[in-house]
């Protein structure tokens, strides 16, 4: 059961008061760092690798937004896999687990032709898999498999590995050490040009939750171009309802790979 911790912000705004600007020297970790898993991370919670998470919000598809409701378990550093219900109509299940995409969408039980397949489908579930570090900020901390490079006071990006695929994270913190932003590059055709790049994607966050001594982003906004030039797609409203940690990774991996929810016609993919 979630604790009853909640910490609301604005999602372009920054905390008030100040804070001394602390320089980062040789052989010591950014400052920003220290900010973020101050805030985040409990005693208890410094250990947790991943996450079991419940979900509900309203999801686009075209230009209308349907209620949905999911499901999610995630181990940041190794994958996920996750089931989204949409409108009671529409059923997305897919993973990412050691450099290979796996999904299955149908729509009043018959399997719609998938969108992306092969090395396209894991290239663009990488995304999501680095984008849930947000809900395990233990992954994140200074090691020497997670890089931290500052841009500025607020601003860093995380470079670390899932599955032994590379990814990056760019986090902006308020002035308290929370995330107000979180971003990566998702490889996508966003405007329906035809063709798939790699396009800044993530979470506009708008309200932070406490969860067995882990806060985290528990409302926000899923999309396209949050924080880059061009013409912003909004694609997922979220608020996480249910969160508990994960202290140990061998069940979890397991729970992942099994795929028996999604026994045929699907969409695979890996990345080579």
């Amino acid at each position: 059961m979630e604790e009853d911790v909640m910490v609301a912000t604005d999602a372009r705004g920054t905390d008030p008061g100040t804070m001394p600007v602390l320089e980062d020297g040789p052989g010591t970790h950014p400052a920003i760092a220290a900010r973020l898993l101050e805030r985040s991370l409990a005693p208890s919670a410094r250990d947790v690798v991943g996450a079991r998470l419940r979900t509900r919000g309203v999801a686009r598809i075209g230009r209308a937004w349907w209620p949905y409701r999911g499901h999610e378990v995630t181990l940041p550093r190794h994958g996920y896999f996750r089931e989204l219900r949409v409108a009671g109509v529409l059923r997305v299940v897919d993973s990412w687990v050691a450099g290979r995409a796996r999904r299955r969408t149908t729509l009043l039980g018959r399997c719609l032709h998938p969108a992306l397949v092969g090395p396209d489908l894991a290239r663009a579930d990488l995304a999501h898999a680095a984008l849930s570090a947000m809900w395990v900020p233990s992954v994140l901390q200074p090691s020497e498999s997670v890089c931290w490079s500052v841009e500025d006071r607020d601003t860093a990006a995380v470079a670390f590995d899932v599955a032994g695929t590379a990814a990056r994270l760019r986090l902006t913190l308020h002035r308290g050490g929370l995330p107000r932003r979180v971003t990566t590059a998702r490889w996508g055709d966003p405007d329906g040009s035809g063709f798939f790049r790699d396009v800044p994607f993530g979470v506009e966050v708008l309200e932070h939750r406490t969860f067995h001594g882990l806060t985290v982003p528990s409302t926000g906004v899923l999309g396209w171009r949050l924080d880059s030039p061009g013409p912003v797609r909004e694609v997922l409203r979220f608020q996480i309802t249910d969160l508990e940690p994960v202290h140990a990774t061998g069940p979890v991996l397991g729970e992942m790979c099994d795929l028996d929810a999604v026994p045929d016609d699907i969409a695979e993919g890996e990345i080579g």
